[in-house]
């Protein structure tokens, strides 16, 4: 066997972005899967030591853990803050290395290193599809950064064909050599769990539910699931709840979730709505496979890991009908127009009426698929 390979990953355990955080952790977790002599080294780089543990529980067996940047006095750390935006070049910083071949990170991730071989990624372009949701500033630094790519000894990596085609519709002379791979889900084991005892601790009525697992960003839509919900409730007389988990802010719109909660109450669908906070990812996972549907509605995705956890324990799915939604699911969900309420509405009302069967993915084929494809990019680039 040759040299075993070094892959640098830029890593935060971050809860304002999980889906981030689930991302590197579920590619390690693929790269397991790989046979032994085909695994790489990894070096995980991050600013916060305490990130680390949420790898370690990976139990990679290659792995090396480097600490970016040690804590500074508060006043640099003041003034650090300051002047960057994400993550820039601190004063005082050193280059790294750590034997890393490749670096691992996305476009927007800016770090000191005397590393020649990148590997970019881009996971979407919500700021071009939503720029109302954006400062004119943050806009701006993404397009910088993407332009700085653009040549032909650079690789991108995009989680979907829908983000590929964005790129190409907007950056049509680059000569980077761009790359598709989806991503695959890994679930923690939870069939310890048991609803019942989640509906307890939660208090929870004992009655069929509807379940949406997302942050609570004001591109995830969820004011057209209360919408639903209020229809659902002039029309007809079911009893039901619609269960919200995830972060309840929004450092975009600091009032977004003050609104819905306002609107909850102002319509009166208390007796019809949960919302469970940020919680335990096996609880999660419990309340998505007992749910009637999953409900995804977001305005936008770049490669939902909402729908990839659906799919991994063939769980019915009611999501809106994005081009990034068709790609992942094809005929195997039931689509309504984001805007749309009564669309909606009338699908959740299929599910209230009526028994429906369970989808089938197939999912553990999938599971391998995520760590060989990036592996063969990482192979390529010279």
């Amino acid at each position: 066997m040759g040299k075993r390979i070094k892959i640098g990953i830029i890593y935060s355990y971050d809860e304002n972005w999980i889906g981030g955080t689930y991302y590197y952790q579920n590619l390690i977790q693929s790269l397991k899967l790989l046979p032994q002599e085909q695994q790489p080294h990894l070096v995980i780089v991050s600013n916060n030591s305490g990130s680390f543990d949420s790898i370690k529980e990976l139990d990679y067996p290659f792995i090396t853990y480097k600490e970016l940047y040690k804590k500074r006095p508060f006043f640099k750390r003041f003034f650090d803050k300051l002047f960057s935006l994400i993550i820039r070049k601190k004063s005082g910083a050193k280059k790294i290395n750590f034997g890393i071949d490749v670096l691992f990170h996305p476009t927007e991730i800016k770090i000191p290193n005397s590393i020649k071989k990148h590997l970019y990624w881009i996971p979407d372009f919500q700021e071009v599809h939503l720029p109302h949701l954006f400062s004119k500033e943050y806009i701006e630094f993404r397009k910088k950064v993407q332009s700085e790519i653009l040549f032909n000894n650079n690789h991108i990596l995009f989680s979907s064909k829908d983000a590929y085609s964005d790129f190409k519709k907007l950056y049509p002379l680059a000569e980077s050599n761009c790359h598709v791979v989806n991503f695959s889900v890994f679930h923690p084991n939870y069939s310890n769990i048991k609803i019942e005892e989640l509906k307890h601790k939660y208090q929870l009525d004992d009655v069929p539910y509807f379940f949406s697992p997302n942050q609570f960003w004001q591109h995830k839509n969820h004011i057209v699931v209360l919408k639903a919900i209020k229809k659902l409730k002039e029309n007809y007389d079911f009893n039901f709840q619609v269960l919200f988990s995830g972060k309840e802010s929004d450092h975009r719109n600091p009032e977004y979730f003050k609104a819905i909660k306002e609107f909850v109450q102002e319509n009166s669908l208390t007796d019809n709505v949960r919302f469970l906070g940020f919680i335990d990812r096996s609880e999660q996972l419990c309340f998505m496979k007992n749910a009637l549907a999953v409900i995804q509605p977001s305005l936008f995705e770049g490669w939902s890991s909402v729908v990839e956890d659906a799919k991994a324990m063939n769980q019915n799915l009611i999501v809106s009908s994005l081009n990034v939604h068709k790609e992942q699911l094809e005929t195997q969900a039931y689509y309504f127009n984001p805007n749309d309420e009564k669309e909606l509405m009338d699908h959740m009302v299929l599910f209230l009426q009526n028994k429906i069967e369970k989808p089938e993915f197939n999912y553990d084929k999938q599971l391998a698929l995520f760590g060989e494809k990036f592996m063969n990019i990482i192979a390529g680039i010279n």
